[in-house]
């Protein structure tokens, strides 16, 4: 729940050493050998896994981001991955670029004490494995979740993907200090291409567990409950899908123009987070974020990309915050709707 502090120096250890002898993502590897049968989410991104036993939430399918002695103003933080088809290369690239993601965050105060959580999504109607979702973590656990993904490339060539999902997981199974005790929202990117579909009330209770749907199923409405206590960014890949199925003008429809930012260059996916988190929390003059990205070795291409995709967040330093719901505890004890 956001223990902890990350290294750069475990990372290069750890995670470093598995980029460079090309080891990565061995779950997703072990998974495809065990065939399609036995295609699960790992334990540590299994949506349906139990607060435990000293959470208010104890038995209860919640993920929390919490304030601690080491990080009192935490600021939850979700990245969210599309793990269809060609889109599997992009949390590669993500991983190999944490040191300079968090060099920014933290060491550059762009984010107050971030805990991230990692998951990923696929198509509900087709997919052995459509949503991964981990615990806030503020370590190298983080590293770990996302070398746990489980890169399924599925999708079912049905005009879209079910984000959708993991909209409805962060509205209703999320319980974060941040908002409920200052009326901050957390920070949520989706990485996509292709548009959202609604669900079926099958898809939650089979991958997520809840036996009837705590809100309607239709893309626009998840869009709307999700964005009660998430400041939504849509990272849209500009490719064939996108352009094709019109995903910008949908997605713009549902979130604002302000918050999809059109990614020209995959490899600039890390430094886009890490501008948008800056810019919106007013840490962080666009001007200055060419230098910035330049001091992390971040190429021309990639920083292009980022610099270009946030230009719409240029003043926005809002902040993320939103009035809690009236009937929300502000002192962490309780949460509607979980």
């Amino acid at each position: 729940m956001g223990g902890g502090s990350w290294s750069a120096d475990t990372y290069k250890a750890a995670t470093g050493a598995r980029v460079s002898s090309g080891s990565t993502f061995g779950y997703t590897s072990a998974t495809r050998s065990a065939g399609r049968g036995a295609w699960k989410a790992h334990e540590s991104l299994d949506p349906k896994i139990v607060a435990g036993v000293t959470s208010r939430f104890a038995g209860e399918t919640v993920r929390e981001s919490r304030d601690n002695a080491e990080h009192p103003n935490s600021t939850p933080i979700s990245v969210i991955f599309d793990a269809t088809g060609s889109m599997g290369s992009v949390p590669r690239v993500v991983q190999e670029k944490l040191a300079g993601l968090f060099n920014l965050l933290v060491r550059k105060n762009y984010v107050e004490d971030p805990q991230i959580m990692i998951g990923a999504y696929g198509d509900s109607y087709c997919d052995a494995v459509p949503l991964q979702i981990s615990q806030f973590e503020s370590d190298n656990r983080i590293d770990d979740n996302l070398d746990n993904l489980f890169l399924e490339g599925g999708g079912g060539g049905n005009n879209g993907e079910t984000a959708t999902l993991a909209w409805y997981y962060l509205a209703h199974h999320t319980s974060t200090d941040a908002f409920e005790k200052r009326g901050k929202k957390g920070y949520a990117f989706f990485v996509a291409d292709e548009v959202a579909l609604d669900l079926k009330d099958d898809h939650i209770k089979d991958h997520i567990g809840d036996g009837q749907p705590l809100s309607e199923l239709t893309a626009k409405a998840l869009a709307k409950a999700v964005q009660e206590k998430w400041e939504v960014f849509i990272l849209l890949i500009d490719n064939g899908a996108s352009k094709m199925q019109g995903s910008e003008k949908f997605y713009t429809n549902l979130f604002g123009r302000q918050n999809v930012l059109v990614i020209e260059d995959p490899a600039s996916i890390a430094e886009t987070i890490a501008l948008a988190l800056g810019a919106s929390e007013g840490t962080l003059d666009l001007d200055d974020a060419k230098a910035d990205l330049k001091e992390i070795g971040t190429g021309d291409t990639a920083a292009k990309s980022a610099i270009k995709a946030v230009a719409t967040l240029r003043g926005a330093a809002s902040g993320a915050v939103a009035k809690a719901a009236p009937d929300m505890d502000l002192e962490g004890k309780g949460a509607t709707r979980l």
